[in-house]
């Protein structure tokens, strides 16, 4: 066992802090965000490819879009805490780490996924149905990143990369 690689999330000295309180700061920031930040782009992005490909939308459509954006969140966080019964486990920050820092693998997913819609679909739903599809796809790959962060850091030999607190 004086082989495992043991990894610690306090890496940056001695005592575990990083050198400046800025450096924490932006540190905790992109990691608490990047998951928030690539969907804020992946929505926005979505929007002006619908808007391009079917024209500008009316009141209507931009609530059908709202609707569709948030209903993908809503729809996976009830399946996956059974119906809002249990909580949902975090990885810890090393792992997430790996995954976010993949967005843009994740962002081009889901605006493929739209744009399929709205080549596909002509009705109005689609302002609902393109953001909610990007979305799912969207956090699918998110979750495909974040399970190979937790497979790299196992292959090291980091006994705790599956460790998700509750």
């Amino acid at each position: 066992m004086g082989d495992e690689i043991q990894h610690d999330d306090r890496d940056d000295d001695a005592d575990g802090r990083s050198p400046s309180a800025l450096v924490r700061g932006l540190r905790s920031t992109v990691g608490r965000e990047s998951t928030t930040f690539g969907f804020s782009i992946l929505v926005t992005v979505t929007f002006g490819l619908m808007q391009t490909m079917t024209g500008s939308p009316d009141v209507a459509r931009i609530f059908l879009f709202a609707v569709g954006s948030a209903m993908s969140f809503t729809l996976l966080e009830g399946l996956l805490s059974k119906g809002f019964r249990s909580s949902m486990p975090q990885h810890r920050t090393r792992i997430q780490a790996i995954g976010t820092s993949l967005n843009v693998v994740s962002v081009v997913g889901g605006l493929g996924a739209a744009w399929l819609v709205g080549e596909a679909v002509s009705h109005p739903a689609a302002w609902a149905l393109a953001p909610f599809l990007a979305g799912v796809v969207y956090l699918m790959l998110e979750s495909v990143e974040t399970a190979l962060g937790e497979r790299l850091f196992a292959a090291s030999g980091d006994r705790r990369a599956a460790d998700v607190d509750p």
